[in-house]
């Protein structure tokens, strides 16, 4: 199909195991990936797959939680403070009345506990065991339903979700539901990984398997457009690769519409295609010459490292700043994670940092300490 692109099998990522012996996996390791395109809004995502729909639906009711906001997570204050700013901020600007707040995909609760402590009325939408444990100890009232809900009304002023609509299979619907559950004048603020940059440059280190959608500035805009939604503002996070979105239920709104094209997938697939074989031919080449291999936060460097031939056979290390991933193993690679006073003590040969948003940072944090590396980052392997 035209408007297809397959990958391959890519590792299947959704928790971190203490170690290769217990926690047998409920998926399978690997799965296969595939892009497709939406071209009236101009979107990127996941080509449906039934198999990957029944493994997330599994994997969303385990009592994991893969995302930032989670209390004790070395990432939530710097990812969530700044969400945070952006939401009250918006709050005083477009709806200073607001007084009842839902969150959908709440996960630990940790910026919606943060709101009851300003006082609002606070609810989440989440059946996983994690925002149920978190509810229960917050005092947080939780609906233990998937949204949209069948049975529980959450008329509120404020709707928010942070890293959830990149997962749903359709956003403008989704949205849509936002609208039908705010209050007249009500606002959605919302939070989706900024693709951007990887989609410019074919940088498949985007890709988890949980995420349907992957949003450049351009069609979240379009998303929101053709919902029934009002869109205020979109804005770049401060920290990380983040973009914010605030959008109004207004009176007389209608959906946008918009005109097919489809020249931007079809550039991502020469781009796809070339910047995979830059990495995956100087990986080789690396390997062939006796190199020892590392990859600092590995998690980027999981979609490159599951279509490498013969991987087992090369001298792999995986290396990450999260003291939480130290000594843990991702699914299906046996390479347990060690941190930065590792990679100093014993450096590898060849170091891979696959991160848009702090490669260079990394790099040259790594380089005050030790100049024995050969560092890559992405920009290295992009050609124009």
């Amino acid at each position: 199909m035209k408007n297809t692109l397959n990958i391959g099998k890519l590792q299947f990522y959704w928790r971190m195991r203490s170690d290769l012996e217990s926690e047998p996996n409920v998926v399978p390791d690997f799965v296969d990936f595939s892009f497709s395109f939406d071209p009236v809004n101009q979107l990127i995502i996941q080509q449906k797959n039934e198999n990957t729909l029944e493994y997330l639906d599994i994997i969303y009711k385990e009592n994991y939680n893969v995302g930032y906001l989670q209390e004790g997570h070395a990432l939530a204050n710097l990812y969530g403070d700044d969400f945070l700013n952006f939401l009250l901020e918006g709050i005083q600007k477009h709806n200073p009345t607001t007084k009842k707040v839902s969150e959908i995909g709440a996960g630990g609760c940790f910026i919606l506990n943060q709101l009851k402590e300003q006082n609002f009325s606070v609810q989440a939408i989440d059946p996983s065991p994690i925002s149920i444990e978190s509810g229960k100890k917050l005092g947080i009232e939780i609906i233990e339903e998937f949204y949209p809900c069948d049975k529980n009304n959450i008329s509120s002023d404020l709707i928010f979700h942070y890293d959830v609509l990149e997962h749903v299979e359709d956003p403008v619907a989704f949205l849509n539901h936002n609208y039908d559950d705010l209050d007249e004048g009500g606002i959605v603020v919302l939070a989706v990984p900024d693709c951007t940059k990887y989609i410019e440059y074919g940088d498949i280190s985007m890709i988890l398997h949980e995420h349907i959608n992957y949003f450049d500035e351009s069609s979240l805009k379009n998303i929101l457009d053709t919902s029934n939604l009002t869109v205020l503002e979109i804005r770049k996070s401060n920290y990380g690769k983040v973009l914010y979105c605030l959008a109004k239920k207004e009176n007389g709104s209608k959906p946008i519409i918009l005109k097919p094209n489809e020249r931007k997938f079809d550039k991502f697939k020469i781009d796809i295609l070339k910047l995979k074989n830059n990495i995956l031919t100087h990986i080789r080449e690396e390997a062939s010459q006796g190199r020892t291999l590392g990859f600092y936060i590995p998690l980027r460097a999981l979609p490159y490292l599951s279509l490498l031939k013969n991987r087992e056979d090369f001298s792999i290390r995986f290396f990450d700043d999260n003291p939480s991933l130290k000594n843990t193993f991702f699914d299906g690679f046996d390479i347990s994670v060690e941190n930065m006073e590792g990679l100093v003590s014993k450096p590898v040969d060849t170091l891979y940092i696959f991160s848009e948003a702090f490669g260079g940072k990394i790099k040259n944090k790594i380089l005050d300490q030790t100049s024995n590396i050969n560092i890559c980052i992405l920009n290295d392997f992009i050609t124009f």
